[in-house]
């Protein structure tokens, strides 16, 4: 069984347990809203860590970000309230630190600018940890990823590569890797004499799935966990085509040098050897892209 199916199985399986899986990508809450919960809900505190913490120069609530329009599995607002793996994580590193973690949301190309203008402490989002992107900023991965192609659920279409990429009009997330892997196909495209990428950017996932559902561009490239998660829902429109483009780790992103760096490797890897970890990526149909070592900076392009 290759990735891509055992992902779908499992996704399959969170789209029968959860019951909010309808507003999947849905965008709801206004920019700013934070994700502030309860303490305790998925591990105690680890008073070593909490020190850590503050000699390591934070106190008081940490500053994170999210995306809440990504959807599910990810991070999705429902209702009102933000739900989701990124949600979960913050939560539980919050439990874990004796503090709070915060997510405000954002677009998903202002997280980096974010850290580096200081608004925020670390970014836990669908982020793939490459070597680019460690020019800015550095990453405490927490899953492992690969982004794939969807096509209309009656698309002629059975096998989509980024080698076969080329002519095609294909959508993808405003500064998401798959929009770098396109874009630098594209110029390969054209330096082989073919037609380069027809490539449409769009600020937020659900006016690209709209536009692939709708037949107003061919395919979309995006990551695999969700491509899987989205295609199992009783009435989804899309399919995938083809395999998995560059796996690869998804991370925390946070400031270049950061201080809390080792200190949220050591509180995540508290949450792996407990339980807490895997309890929640099952609880989100992910658990094949566990990881059992929490690594930094661990990219592989």
């Amino acid at each position: 069984m290759n990735r891509t199916t055992k992902l779908l199985g499992l996704a399959l399986t969170a789209t029968l347990a959860l019951t909010a899986c309808g507003g999947s990508g849905d965008a709801g809450a206004g920019s700013g809203e934070t994700t502030a919960k309860p303490a305790g809900t998925w591990a105690s505190a680890d008073p070593a860590l909490a020190e850590e913490l503050k000699a390591a120069g934070f106190t008081g609530a940490l500053k994170g970000a999210t995306d809440l329009t990504i959807g599910m599995p990810w991070a999705v607002d429902e209702g009102g309230k933000p739900a989701g793996l990124d949600i979960d994580l913050a939560e539980a590193l919050g439990d874990v630190l004796g503090t709070k973690l915060d997510l405000q949301n954002t677009s998903f190309d202002s997280l980096i600018p974010g850290l580096a203008a200081g608004r925020y402490d670390v970014t836990i989002s669908a982020m793939l940890d490459n070597k680019k992107r460690q020019e800015q900023v550095d990453f405490v991965d927490f899953i492992i990823d690969s982004s794939g192609f969807v096509v209309p659920a009656d698309s002629d279409i059975t096998d989509l590569t980024l080698e076969t990429s080329c002519g095609r009009t294909i959508g993808v997330v405003r500064g998401s890797a798959e929009e770098m892997y396109l874009s630098e196909q594209s110029t390969k495209c054209e330096q082989d004499g073919k037609p380069a990428v027809k490539l449409q950017v769009f600020q937020q996932l659900q006016q690209g799935m709209l536009a692939v559902t709708s037949g107003r561009i061919e395919a979309l490239c995006g990551d695999s966990l969700q491509n899987a998660y989205l295609e199992a829902k009783p009435d989804s429109k899309i399919k995938q085509v083809g395999g998995a483009i560059n796996e690869a780790p998804v991370g925390m992103a946070l400031p270049k040098g950061s201080k809390l760096v080792p200190v949220l490797q050591k509180a995540l890897q508290k949450l792996v050897d407990d339980g807490a970890y895997l309890k929640i990526l099952e609880k989100y149909g992910v658990a094949d892209g566990a990881l059992t070592k929490i690594t930094v900076n661990d990219a592989r392009s």
